[in-house]
């Protein structure tokens, strides 16, 4: 009988620790990334309210001005082993060197009088993608 209960017994504790553990999801990893990030050395204008009136809000693009016919600037991609392209909207990638610290320089070319716009992005496998909108005006 001591036996068959000791038997009940250590089936009830492993019957209980199995349920214990369903339903339980492994905790993320915080120190994992989970998108690329990055900041770029251009100015960002501050908008008057939290969303500036507009759907684009704190997100306005960051902004520069020329008298020239090209624009270098630098910034900072994190994971430093993400792909950074520049292009125009609608028009072709050009990638821009990411040093092994993460920051990089890339130059806005063919810029015409009045305001250029471009996509800056940062791309990593396995990663969401950071973008920013430019808007570089030429004088």
């Amino acid at each position: 009988m001591r036996a068959e209960r000791t038997a009940g017994l250590a089936a009830l504790l492993l019957a209980a620790g199995a349920l214990a553990g369903c339903g339980e999801k492994d905790e993320p990893d915080a120190s994992r990334p989970t998108a690329v990030t990055g900041t770029v050395d251009l100015a960002r204008p501050a908008p008057a309210s939290p969303d500036a009136g507009t759907v684009a809000g704190h997100r306005a693009p960051a902004t520069a001005t020329t008298r020239r016919s090209a624009l270098a600037f630098t910034g900072r991609v994190e994971p430093p082993a993400s792909r950074v392209t520049l292009a125009r909207p609608g028009g072709a990638q050009v990638a821009v060197d990411v040093g092994a610290d993460g920051r990089f320089r890339a130059r806005a070319r063919k810029l015409r009088r009045g305001r250029n716009r471009f996509v800056l992005e940062g791309t990593a496998p396995g990663l969401r993608a950071w973008r920013i909108e430019l808007a570089i005006t030429r004088r």
